[in-house]
C-alpha cells in the first residue's frame, strides 16, 4: 500500500511542478540555459545503520572475528536487505559463526553475501565472521563491509534471482573499511 501512495504523491508533485513551469506569461522571453540531466537514486525508505566491531591487532597464523550489526533506522520494514563483504587476503579459512536463523549467507572466494529476513523499524541483526590466517601472512589486513536495503517495486518477485539482478544493488551499498595489523 505504501508504494501506491508514494507513487501517487510523486506524480501529484510532478504534475503541479510541470503546471507551474508552463504558467509563464507570454511576454516573458525564455532564457537560454544549459540543461543537465541527472538521475537521482531515491534513498531507501528503510535505511540500515551499520556497525563493525573488529580486532585491531592479530598474531601471525592466529584467528580473529568481525562482528557486523545492522539496524533498520527507517520508518518501514525492509523489503530486501543484506550484507556484502570483501574479506582480507592472506586467510586460510573464513566462516560465519553466528547469524540469525532466517539469514542466508554464501561465500565465493573472499566475497560474502548475506541476505537478511525482513527487519522491522528499530530492529537489527548481528553476523559474526571468523577469519583464520596463514602463517606467512604479514602486514595489514583490510576488510570491507557494506549493507544494502532496497525497496522492491510492486510486481517484482523478490525470490527470483534474475529479477533481483535487475535491481542494481551495487549503487545502494555503503561500505565501511576496517584495518587489522598482523603482529610477529
Amino acid at each position: 500500500m505504501r508504494r501506491h501512495l508514494s507513487v501517487l504523491a510523486a506524480l501529484t508533485l510532478a504534475g503541479s511542478l510541470a503546471a507551474s513551469a508552463f504558467a509563464v506569461p507570454a511576454s516573458a522571453a525564455p532564457a537560454a540555459a544549459p540543461v543537465s540531466v541527472s538521475h537521482a537514486i531515491a534513498a531507501p525508505q528503510s535505511p540500515l545503520k551499520t556497525t563493525v566491531l573488529y580486532n585491531k591487532y592479530v598474531r601471525r597464523g592466529g584467528s580473529y572475528t568481525y562482528t557486523i550489526k545492522a539496524k533498520n533506522t527507517g520508518e518501514w520494514a525492509t523489503d530486501l536487505a543484506g550484507l556484502y563483504a570483501f574479506l582480507p587476503k592472506g586467510a586460510s579459512k573464513y566462516r560465519v559463526v553466528k547469524k540469525s536463523r532466517f539469514t542466508w549467507c554464501d561465500f565465493e572466494g573472499r566475497e560474502l553475501l548475506c541476505v537478511f529476513d525482513t527487519l522491522k523499524p528499530g530492529a537489527g541483526t548481528t553476523i559474526k565472521i571468523k577469519v583464520w590466517l596463514k602463517r606467512a601472512t604479514k602486514g595489514n589486513l583490510y576488510g570491507e563491509f557494506g549493507t544494502f536495503s532496497v525497496d522492491v517495486p510492486g510486481g517484482v518477485d523478490a525470490t527470483d534471482p534474475e529479477e533481483i539482478e535487475k535491481l542494481d544493488l551495487a549503487q545502494d551499498i555503503k561500505y565501511i573499511r576496517v584495518k587489522t595489523k598482523v603482529l610477529r
